[in-house]
């Protein structure tokens, strides 16, 4: 059980975490929700931050920089990553192989092309690179020119990797039911290890997302599936959970919500919204997510919004009035929906422009062992403001500094 305690603070019905790291909001366990879900009982974070963070316009990660993601990867608990294309893009191969040899244990996964002009040597190629895992997508291309020619090499390429003691994995995007059902059962056929269900463009509305994933479980029974989506319309990280809702046990995942275009679905966002949301124990290290967070940044030259969710450095800034009073007193769960140590953020509290009224001065003041008279606290008012019209705001620290000696 993820959640043992229920209270209900004034009016709010929340569900606390076990551990006290998080709550959640009644209504996300009701019946009338949890029946319209066909949650799988087990879900796979696979990140894939080499590869689509990659595609982030500007960035470049060496070999040495994605074996050191790839490290704290796995010791935050990821079972699995996508590297690259091992078959068309020497770096690539080279990076399994440097992955390999660093002793990562994770399942390292390959792009392929199922429109290569020769799939025997795509796959060769990505199997003495050192994949585990052989992602066929299927895109248009010029090779595969009938629709008996894409048919055809559905089943070659996964039979074909099949033979190479590797799990494959098969997808596509966008794709007409009646051909996405003829897709599936040659993949099926073949012995497709995992269907994969892209939504590539962020074209898709998240209930669409889900109703396409359930009606390919419907299809493909035990086999599990992958959910990749896109940022277009900031909708990556809903069309995600939507598609887990229909089903699938794989979420594709990239840090920081690097990729191509907008970007994909944030790891950090996914993770924490199945754990808090939905009550799913992904056992992993979430107190690393900051750390692989900024390691990611950091190379890849692309610097987070202050206000991105789990990992901007405002996650945890308060500055409001009543909010800093609640946060001073001990009432964290009034404005936070999880602690900061829980993703090993910090939690930090300003005064500034909008905290100027009496709560959250009074309760710093009394936290420190000072009970100012209404005279006293103007004055260290007009102090505050007077420092504010050149430094924004001042810290915990300097307004203690202050009050004690306007307070004397």
């Amino acid at each position: 059980m993820r959640y043992k305690r229920m209270w209900w603070n004034a009016w709010a019905s929340m569900r606390m975490d076990k551990d006290q790291r998080w709550w959640s909001f009644e209504w996300n366990f009701a019946d009338s929700v949890r029946s319209q879900m066909n949650l799988p009982e087990k879900i796979i974070i696979k990140d894939d931050t080499l590869r689509e963070g990659e595609e982030t316009p500007g960035t470049y990660f060496t070999i040495d920089e994605k074996v050191e993601i790839a490290k704290l990867l796995e010791e935050m608990g990821i079972p699995e990553i996508e590297v690259g294309y091992a078959a068309g893009i020497k770096e690539h191969a080279d990076t399994f192989k440097a992955l390999k040899r660093d002793g990562i244990k994770m399942m390292l996964s390959s792009h392929a092309r199922l429109y290569a002009e020769d799939i025997k040597r795509e796959v060769d190629d990505i199997i003495s690179a050192g994949a585990d895992h052989i992602n066929f997508l299927l895109v248009p291309g010029p090779v595969l020119k009938t629709k008996n020619a894409v048919f055809e090499r559905i089943v070659e390429g996964i039979e074909y990797a099949k033979s190479q003691d590797v799990t494959v994995a098969f997808g596509s995007g966008r794709v007409i039911p009646r051909y996405w059902k003829k897709f599936l059962a040659l993949a099926m056929e073949a012995g497709v290890d995992r269907i994969v269900v892209y939504d590539g463009n962020g074209c898709a509305h998240p209930s669409a997302f889900k109703d396409n994933v359930e009606f390919t479980k419907n299809i493909v029974g035990d086999i599990p599936i992958e959910v990749h989506t896109h940022n277009d319309l900031g909708l990556a990280t809903a069309t995600t959970l939507a598609g887990v809702e229909g089903g699938a046990e794989i979420v594709d995942v990239v840090f920081n919500g690097l990729g191509d275009r907008a970007g994909n679905a944030a790891t950090e966002e996914v993770i924490m919204a199945l754990e808090i949301l939905y009550g799913i124990d992904l056992n992993l290290k979430l107190d690393k997510i900051m750390e692989v967070s900024q390691l990611i940044e950091k190379y890849s030259k692309t610097p987070l919004q202050p206000h991105k969710s789990i990992v901007g450095k405002n996650c945890f800034i308060h500055e409001s009035d009543l909010h800093v009073e609640q946060i001073l007193i001990g009432n964290w769960t009034t404005w936070e929906l999880f602690q900061p140590h829980v993703v090993g953020q910090n939690r930090k509290l300003i005064f500034g422009a909008t905290t100027l009224q009496d709560r959250a001065l009074k309760a710093k003041l009394n936290k420190i062992g000072l009970t100012p008279t209404a005279e006293q606290l103007d004055t260290l008012r007009k102090q505050i403001k007077e420092k504010i019209k050149t430094q924004d705001f001042i810290s915990e620290r300097e307004l203690e500094e202050l009050a004690k000696k306007t307070l004397k």
